[in-house]
């Protein structure tokens, strides 16, 4: 299952810490182990968000993840017709007890060469991906580049973030309602108290009830995204939340996570949501006390 995250805006959509927050909150609910990775370099990317500064450091000075084991070194490997998953399970660092990976960049990014490629070897990235995760998270550049092309259009699931700026959603259904047919949406930063709100959004553009979602602005989420603590702070939260602001922050985020679990269904493809529910009947055997040891990467 391919589900990439995108904006048609360069800023305030969130779609990488969108992104996380919808995998930890997807994987903590026992839905299913994904990989996580980016077609893009910035200084907002996913290593940042998912690593403290002391573990980037370590992968700086050893250079093996960013310089032999990143994803541009598995596309070139996959090109020569390398065995695939075994370089991504070497890559991927494994978060939350192993049911989330991150595939690295490498610490070294040409753009034209990625692009190249990743046309030539995406599609072996994907089945490997496919094969040893149940969901593959790809946080794609707004742009559009070669590489988020391909994206896009061949994933399951299009997860388009945008705010409550009008504009922003008028430009979405003028440019890219090609899209639409297979996305759902998430409103970044959101307030309750702007006019522009989801009932209003949903009015205007016709969107379905169970194909639009929210994630409200948290400032505590912001600093452990800065400090690369996003996961220890969604799973110390989850259950229950000392302040009032996050208990209804991961109340929004738990509602998006069950819409894109609702939609993973409608697509057809069952894998997933047989063994969401599995788990959830598993679970209801376990006490709050033991989910509650969960904590950390």
């Amino acid at each position: 299952m391919k589900i990439a995250f995108w904006s048609n805006v360069r800023k305030n959509g969130g779609v990488s810490t969108n992104m996380v927050c919808m995998a930890a909150v997807s994987a903590i609910a026992g839905m299913g182990r994904s990989v996580l990775l980016e077609n893009h370099y910035n200084v907002n990317n996913l290593n940042g968000m998912l690593l403290s500064q002391d573990k980037i450091d370590m992968l700086h000075e050893t250079g093996q993840y960013y310089n032999k084991y990143g994803i541009e070194y598995i596309l070139k490997r996959l090109y020569t017709g390398a065995p695939g998953e075994q370089l991504i399970r070497r890559a991927s660092i494994p978060l939350l007890y192993s049911s989330i990976y991150y595939l690295p960049q490498s610490y070294i990014v040409n753009r034209e060469v990625f692009d190249y490629e990743f046309e030539l070897a995406h599609k072996d990235l994907f089945r490997c991906l496919e094969n040893i995760s149940d969901m593959v998270f790809i946080d794609t550049e707004s742009k559009g580049n070669a590489s988020s092309v391909q994206i896009l259009e061949e994933a399951d699931i299009v997860v388009v973030n945008i705010d409550q700026e009008q504009a922003a959603w008028d430009d979405f259904f003028e440019h890219f309602e090609g899209l639409a047919s297979k996305s759902i949406f998430l409103v970044g930063q959101y307030e309750k108290e702007n006019p522009f709100d989801l009932e209003q959004i949903r009015k205007e553009y016709r969107i379905p009830k169970e194909r639009i979602g929210a994630v409200p602005y948290n400032i505590d989420l912001r600093m452990a995204a800065a400090e690369g603590r996003i996961i220890p702070f969604l799973n110390r939260n989850y259950l229950r939340s000392s302040r009032a602001e996050n208990s209804e922050f991961m109340s929004q985020l738990k509602q998006a996570a069950v819409m894109l679990k609702e939609n993973i269904v409608r697509t057809g493809k069952q894998d997933v949501a047989s063994r969401y529910r599995a788990d959830e009947r598993r679970r209801h055997g376990q006490t709050s006390s033991v989910l509650e040891k969960r904590s950390g990467v």
